[in-house]
């Protein structure tokens, strides 16, 4: 039960640490278009936003409409989804969420490695890199599509999904859970 224990606590750290680290990558946080029609100033400079007046985009009806729904928005030209939620000053909620989500795809993986535990370790790690693949492929593949979420954002956090996962699995199958040859292997002269 503590080598259990150990694998959930040490997935999620991994996990949570390169979610983090990846968010700095081109097909992460830097991807994001910055457009600002905030009435008031903003006293941090913020690079590359685009400062707009007040109401070309929106209006205080826009925020009554599109807060707290995705939505599509649709002019002569484009068609948008579009996801509102209120403006934040303190982020600490979004790590909160994302160690509690990184903790729950540790316990899965961990359920996965359990599973997994007789066979060798290529073999357990083809398995991850297949669900990986498998996990890309039915959300953000699906999403390219029926969103048209750009492709280099898609293919990019598709790549940390599959790496982040396999480099972890590797991690807790080689010194966490590991199967009975690979102790028995350890304790050989």
């Amino acid at each position: 039960m503590k080598r259990i224990v150990y694998a959930v606590i040490t997935y999620t750290i991994l996990l949570f640490l390169w979610s983090g680290f990846t968010q700095i990558l081109p097909w992460g946080i830097p991807s994001a278009q910055k457009i600002s029609v905030q009435s008031k100033e903003n006293s941090k400079e913020i690079p590359n936003l685009i400062y707009l007046k007040p109401n070309t985009l929106t209006t205080d009806y826009f925020d009554k409409i599109f807060n707290h729904k995705i939505s599509t928005y649709t002019t002569n030209d484009t068609f948008s989804w579009i996801i509102t939620q209120p403006l934040q000053t303190d982020y600490s909620g979004y790590f909160i969420k994302e160690i509690i989500t990184q903790f729950f795809v540790a316990i899965l993986l961990t359920i996965l490695l359990i599973l997994t535990i007789k066979l060798e370790l290529k073999t357990k790690l083809t398995i991850i890199l297949t669900v990986g693949i498998l996990t890309f492929s039915s959300t953000y593949l699906q999403l390219m599509n029926w969103w048209g979420l750009p492709a280099r954002y898609a293919l990019g956090v598709g790549a940390n999904l599959i790496f982040g996962w396999s480099f972890s699995s590797f991690i807790v199958s080689k010194y966490i859970l590991k199967n009975e040859e690979q102790k028995h292997k350890k304790r050989l002269p």
